[in-house]
């Protein structure tokens, strides 16, 4: 292994870079695990993260000896050839906290094959969710208690896990490889929302030195620590260090949050674009503890509206926060010109003079900003930012009197009122902005979105072709323009367009599930099913992405891994519909009473889910007709939980026909 600088980037006179602060992302392993590294290079990265394995089955293939050679000889003469930049996260599959021994113990061999894979590979660290305990759970809106004691169930659980720790450590004896146990945002039974948590589970077990931590900015943010002023995010990072020591984190997980604060919710969002904040990012990356610790993304993959990627876009975002830099006097006129084209994704259109005649006198339509109106541009996108909608809608229109052909200042408007909801007024700025300056990519684009919120999807894609027109590879038109013809049934063309975003860019999650999504459209269920596995390969999944695969597989009748991917969603973000469909899945295997359960805990955090009180309808039914319609008792269960389905919706023909077919209306005789 290279030997490492001593150099922290906080006493560096150099600017920093991503290498030098361990800055880097989750980055796809399709086509091979050294494809990842070769990509965190051509990135520059400083850290990675990477997916060793399937994520979706509990039994994967061994590596072969020419996989880890090429692994090892991307990482070669390189930062990564430096232990400790590059970490892998292991299967949501895993639940090490389970209360069922036989489903721990699948979860032990999962974690001891990710383990032996990392130690083949020379990584430091897997990164893995704590567990959930699987006893009562809380109401969705109960929020975190972060100070007192854990309750028995979740006592319970991390005991479990401190366990299971251990029968990992005995079977892997002498692995170099660390378990990073990951801060959660504490949705359903899942720990380690709390700090205390992570630090139990490392007391208890036999072999502490093998266990590190994962720190998410996001799930700690939504799990509900301080982190809205500079002061908070110090206090939650030192709250951290005193209870689990900062020492022992081996990944830092770089995400803002599309949730609120406190809520419970693990909803990723690019930096700066969600409620984390700016100071706990840069509590993080200015903390001298955390120099040397990878610090990596887990955000949605593709391009910015400008074409840029969005992990160095996010990658920049966190550099400009570790370190103040002076802006030199001199290039302000440059800076300020350049936010302007962020601001309007300019391509050099703006800046041009057209002649004109009005009443019979020449007159300059100026659509390119002066010095004085850039800055009021970079000032109004400040107030978009701070989600000051009137500051900048007042500041844009300010532009507008004084020079009414400024097209930037049209575009920000509509991009203003878009944000504020008003969609009508927004198409109008948009049009002006295209009539102004046709040829903007920025301004067409802009334009097909909103026509396309406003339900005008044949003007929408119009507008998008023009917009693709302008830039043929821009990802995000092609996918735009895929999901607007998906709106419209129009499922060939948009397979030619989600294809061609896939094509674009292969480590986007959200161009396979377009895919998927048209594929499906298409009546082509197992190329759909194709498309979210890769989908979830690329990316975390989300909810709703587990929700898709599980629909997927059962309309290929794929009802075994229907079950396992609605286990793992309810890990991952316990709900109604995820239990509901656990419930589906395995009332099509034959599993009856697991059906009922997985029924009956959706009702549990739901007593109005009306599809869960049809699937214990459906089952008191088939136990009602298969004793001979002979247990009264079940024909009453079914009665009444389809009767309880209608109150709650009563635009359900098939239901209120099973009650007339079976007279369960009818008192029995």
């Amino acid at each position: 292994m290279a030997k490492p600088s001593t150099t922290t980037p906080s006493n560096s006179s150099s600017a920093p870079t991503a290498e030098s602060l361990w800055v880097g992302a989750h980055l796809s392993v399709a086509g091979g695990l050294h494809l990842a590294v070769e990509e965190a290079k051509a990135l520059h990265f400083g850290g990675l993260q990477v997916f060793t394995r399937n994520q979706r089955v509990w039994v994967t293939p061994p590596l072969e000896a020419d996989e880890v050679t090429a692994f090892r000889a991307a990482c070669a003469s390189s930062v990564f050839e430096e232990r400790g930049r590059i970490v892998s996260h292991n299967s949501y599959l895993v639940n090490l906290a389970s209360p069922d021994d036989a489903a721990r113990a699948k979860s032990i061999d999962c974690e001891c094959a990710e383990l032996e894979r990392c130690e083949q590979l020379g990584i430091a660290a897997s990164v893995a969710h704590p567990g959930a305990h699987l006893g009562t759970p809380r109401k969705p809106k109960d929020p975190n208690d972060l100070l007192s004691e854990p309750t028995a169930d979740e006592l319970g659980g991390l005991r479990r896990i401190a366990a299971s720790i251990d029968a990992i450590h005995a079977r892997l004896r002498g692995y170099k490889v660390r378990i990073a146990l990951e801060t959660t945002t504490g949705s359903g039974t899942n720990l380690g929302y709390a700090f205390r948590h992570l630090a139990i589970i490392r007391e208890l077990v036999k072999a502490p030195e093998r266990v590190a931590f994962c720190i998410d900015t996001c799930h700690i943010v939504s799990s509900g620590y301080a982190h809205a002023t500079a002061k908070d995010a110090d206090r939650t990072l030192a709250a951290f260090d005193e209870i689990c020591g900062l020492q022992h984190v081996a990944v830092m997980h770089m995400n803002d949050s599309e949730a609120l604060p406190a809520s419970r919710r693990d909803l990723h969002a690019h930096i700066g674009h969600g409620t984390c904040g700016k100071p706990i990012f840069t509590a993080v990356m200015q903390h001298p503890k955390l120099a040397r610790v990878p610090k990596t993304l887990e955000t949605e993959k593709g391009d910015t509206p400008n074409g840029k990627p969005w992990d160095l876009v996010n990658a920049q975002a966190l550099l400009a926060m570790a370190k103040k830099l002076p802006l030199a006097r001199a290039s302000k006129l440059a800076c300020m010109l350049f936010a302007v084209s962020l601001l309007v994704g300019c391509t050099g259109q703006w800046f041009k003079r057209t002649q004109v005649t009005k009443a019979g006198q020449p007159v300059v339509l100026r659509t390119e900003p002066t010095v004085d109106e850039a800055d009021v541009l970079i000032a109004a996108d400040r107030a978009m930012a701070h989600e000051d909608y009137d500051t900048a809608l007042r500041l844009f229109r300010d532009l507008l009197n004084d020079n009414p052909t400024l097209s930037p200042a049209y575009l920000g408007m509509g991009q203003a009122l878009m944000a504020e909801g008003d969609p009508q007024r927004a198409e109008t700025a948009f049009a002006r902005a295209v009539k102004l300056t046709p040829a903007s990519f920025a301004s067409q684009f802009g334009h097909a979105e909103v026509l396309s919120v406003l339900g005008r999807f044949s003007d929408s894609i119009d507008a998008f072709r023009r917009a693709l027109s302008i830039r043929p590879m821009d990802f995000a038109t092609n996918l735009a323009l895929a999901k607007t013809y998906l709106e419209i049934d129009q499922s060939s063309n948009a397979l030619i367009f989600a294809r061609k975003a896939a094509e674009i860019d292969p480590t986007s999650a959200a161009a396979q599930v377009q895919l998927a999504e048209a594929w499906t459209k298409a009546g082509n269920g197992s190329e759909a099913v194709r498309a979210y596995e890769t989908a979830i390969e690329l990316a975390e999944p989300s909810k709703e992405l587990l929700l898709a695969l599980v629909q997927a597989y059962g309309a290929e009748k794929r009802f075994e891994e229907a079950v396992n991917t609605a286990q793992a969603l309810l890990l991952i973000a316990p709900d109604a519909n995820a239990a509901e469909r656990l419930g589906w899945a395995r009332f099509r295997l034959g599993r009856f009473e697991e059906a009922l359960a997985a029924y009956e805990q959706a009702l549990t955090i739901d007593p109005n889910h009306w599809p869960s009180l049809n699937g214990v309808g459906v089952l008191k039914l088939n136990v009602w007709i298969k004793s001979e319609k002979k247990l009264d008792a079940a024909r009453h269960e079914a009665r009444a939980a389809f009767q309880q389905s209608l109150m709650i919706n009563g635009d359900q023909p098939k239901v209120t026909a099973v009650l007339i077919k079976y007279r369960l209306s009818d008192d029995p005789r």
